[in-house]
Parts: C-alpha cells; sequence; structure tokens
C-alpha cells in the first residue's frame, strides 16, 4: 500500500456543510475534482488530476479497509466507511466518504466518492478501533462493506448490520412465533390446542411478514436501487412507491 509522508498529526477542520466530491477512471486516477475538495486537500487542481485517489491515503488508515472498498465496490455495490485522509502538508482531516462505481451501458467507467464530516463522536471510536486493527489488536473484526464486524464465534452478533431488512422482520416475527409458542406450552396448553394455537400463531405472523415486505422492505430496495442508479450515472427502472 502507498505510504504517503510526512504526517503531522494535526487534524484539519472544515466546515459541517461541506461536501468533497471526485471521480476517478477505472485506474482510480482523478479526472475530476469539487473545488470543496481541492481546498481541503491542500492540493492544487494540477497536482490531483490524472493522479492516483490514494494521494490523499493516510497512512493511519488500516489496510483492510481499501482491501474490503475495492472489494465492494468491483461487486457493483457503494461503499461507506470513516476516512482519515492526509493533506499536502502532512496534516489530515477525517471524512464520511461513499464510494459508488460509476456506470455507463453496463460497464463500469470509473469510480465517483462523496465525502462529508462526520461527528466527532464518531472520530474517536473510528480512531480507537483502526489503532487497535493496525496494532492487530482487533483479530476478530473485520470490515464488510465500510462495516467493521465482528468474526470468528462472536459472528453472530454483527449479524444484524449487514442483515438485509427483509430478513431483520423475519428473523423478528420467526422469534415471536416461537416465543409466544413456548409460551402457551409454558402456560400448560398441550397437545391438539397446543398445535392449533401455534398453527393460528405462524399464520398470523406470515400475514404480517408478508405485508411488512411489501409495505417496508421492498419499497425500500426499489428507494435503494433508484439511488445507486442515480448516483452511478445510470437510468434506474421506474418504481413506485405508495405513501
Amino acid at each position: 500500500m502507498r505510504t504517503n509522508l510526512p504526517i503531522t498529526q494535526r487534524e484539519f477542520d472544515f466546515p459541517a456543510g461541506v461536501t468533497l466530491m471526485s471521480t476517478t477512471d477505472t485506474h482510480s486516477r482523478i479526472n475530476y475534482a469539487n473545488a470543496a475538495f481541492i481546498g481541503v486537500s491542500g492540493f492544487d487542481r494540477d497536482e490531483l488530476m490524472g493522479q492516483p485517489h490514494n494521494l490523499v491515503r493516510h497512512p493511519d488508515m488500516p489496510t483492510q479497509a481499501f482491501a474490503d472498498m475495492w472489494a465492494t465496490l468491483k461487486a457493483g455495490e457503494s461503499w461507506t466507511a470513516l476516512v482519515k485522509n492526509r493533506r499536502k502538508n502532512g496534516d489530515h482531516y477525517w471524512v464520511r466518504a461513499n464510494a459508488t462505481p460509476v456506470i455507463r451501458n453496463g460497464q463500469t467507467t470509473g469510480y465517483m466518492s462523496v465525502r462529508t464530516k462526520p461527528s466527532r463522536e464518531e472520530v474517536a471510536q473510528a480512531e480507537t478501533l483502526y489503532r487497535e486493527l493496525r496494532e492487530g489488536r482487533a483479530s476478530h473484526r473485520a470490515f464488510r462493506q465500510g462495516l467493521v464486524v465482528r468474526t470468528g464465534l462472536l459472528g453472530w452478533m454483527s449479524a444484524l448490520q449487514t442483515m438485509p431488512i427483509r430478513w431483520r422482520i423475519r428473523v423478528a416475527l420467526g422469534a415471536v412465533a416461537v416465543l409466544g409458542s413456548v409460551g402457551a406450552a409454558m402456560s400448560g396448553l398441550a397437545g391438539i390446542p397446543l398445535s392449533t394455537f401455534a398453527t393460528g400463531l405462524a399464520a398470523v405472523v406470515g400475514a404480517a411478514m408478508g405485508w411488512l415486505e411489501a409495505q417496508i422492505a421492498r419499497p425500500l430496495q426499489v428507494v435503494q436501487r433508484q439511488a445507486l442508479s442515480v448516483a452511478a450515472g445510470q437510468p434506474g427502472s421506474r418504481g413506485r412507491i405508495s405513501i
């Protein structure tokens, strides 16, 4: 990984309402940078154009973050995470970065990155976690689409972080059905009455699951696909959402 030096460990502050934006070709060479990104980076426009985007990478960023970013982008998905960038003079600035593939006629033609200012709480958490990752003290943590999740035996604790909304609904209502049946059995219900109760509860839960997926999960998927299509520069399929 490219190591950009020197570094000063002085943080550069920029206004909360500022959006830093840049685009690159498929080889990550910068072909567009807005004025805000140029100003915050400390580089001149001519120093950025045609250069690899890792020109602003700070050596304090864990290598796992960018490996995850490229795996996510090459899968055609967007990637969001907190990133510590280096300015030309060695100072740094924190951003909440969202990177997405730019698609034309079904082909990836480059990448776009939109960055905003994170909260101080987010920065403090990221600094601690990224330091542990760099120092090898977070062996049971890994990046998944920008999220830091648990791995190994404790991986189940991070399941909800990456689980689609559809499956969150199914798991929650499935748990309701199981707990309801267990509660009925513990209260003394048995035999045919218990079977009838469990069947009825399963039918109600199934109906609720279908309704919630239709009213929440599917509309959110439509919005997500359309947002990704707009960000990627491709026409999205039109979806109708009833409110």
